[in-house]
């Protein structure tokens, strides 16, 4: 059973095989997250062709049904993608995970496939990745779409978003022991003052608010429900 994360790539090797229209998109999503990507293929497209000129991305010419050819280059691989058809290569990437421990991302199979490249999307900061794991690519589309456009268009959210994040940082930059972090979150989240400001697009008012809820608290001259401080994840 799969588990939706979100992973840093950073420096990460991951190996595309395919270097047709799926392996160019997955190459260029995993570049833009800052891996170090190499494109296996018998054949690539024009696109790959001027990313490898940039320096951006490794072309390796070769047939990825040799598991002697591909292991040389997915041993130290964090990820190996199969972005081709042939389920001959699905099998020999499993058999080399095994004993390199990458993990697999088959395009062709969502069935078997170890991780699931998602719909993503993100509106000041609010990341979502939907996936129908394999139902429809198409819908998983047009429920992202749908979802950014909610999100967009609901500015009390971003709102409360801008006063928590600024919230955040404050008690992490004045070293609020992370116990009392976590009450003034879910506090303040749930305090109706706080919440008209941010409401009322008074983003200012609430930071400063918040603080004083901080201090209050602090100094003991504010007490809170316990009841809506508890951990609500």
């Amino acid at each position: 059973m799969r588990i939706p994360l979100y992973v840093e790539l950073n420096g990460k090797k991951i190996v595309v095989i395919g270097g047709g229209g799926v392996g160019t998109s997955r190459a260029k999503k995993f570049l833009s997250y800052g891996a170090k990507v190499v494109v296996i293929s018998l054949d690539f497209s024009d696109e790959l062709k001027r990313l490898e000129k940039e320096r951006k991305v490794e072309l390796v010419y070769g047939d990825a049904k040799r598991a002697d050819f591909l292991e040389k280059y997915v041993k130290d691989a964090f990820m190996v993608v199969v972005a081709v058809g042939s389920r001959e290569v699905n099998e020999v990437v499993e058999k080399l995970s095994k004993k390199y421990n990458f993990l697999k991302n088959f395009a062709n199979d969502a069935e078997r496939t170890e991780v699931v490249v998602p719909f993503e999307g993100e509106v000041e900061g609010i990341k979502i990745a939907v996936t129908t794991e394999g139902k429809s690519g198409i819908v998983a589309r047009i429920v992202r779409d749908k979802i950014l456009e909610m999100i967009k268009s609901d500015r009390e959210t971003i709102n409360l978003l801008r006063a928590m994040h600024f919230f955040k940082r404050y008690m992490k930059d004045e070293e609020i022991p992370v116990d009392i972090r976590m009450k003034m979150y879910f506090a303040i989240s749930s305090d109706e003052k706080f919440l008209e400001l941010v409401k009322s697009g008074r983003i200012e008012d609430a930071k400063t608010y918040a603080v004083n809820f901080l201090r209050e608290y602090l100094s003991g001259e504010r007490d809170l429900d316990e009841s809506k401080t508890r951990i609500q994840f």
